[in-house]
């Protein structure tokens, strides 16, 4: 099977709550099998290589399944 996305780039940032607290977040970017882009954001907590995984695969099949109606 061909993987749901490619070209993944991870861009690391750091953000302020509305409490005021800094926290660390990653906008990962990535495209389709049909190349195209999209864009998420992660927290530091759940940035590990298997969540990410699983969100890009579930992002990119989402918007695989929107463009093919």
């Amino acid at each position: 099977m061909a993987e749901l996305y490619h070209g993944v780039d991870i861009v690391e940032r750091t953000d302020i709550t509305r409490e005021g607290r800094v926290q660390k977040l990653y906008r990962i970017s990535a495209f389709t099998r049909s190349d195209v882009r999209f864009t998420m954001d992660v927290k530091e907590g759940d940035f590990s290589k298997e969540t990410v995984d699983k969100l890009l695969a579930k992002e990119a099949q989402k918007i695989e399944a929107i463009k093919a109606l």
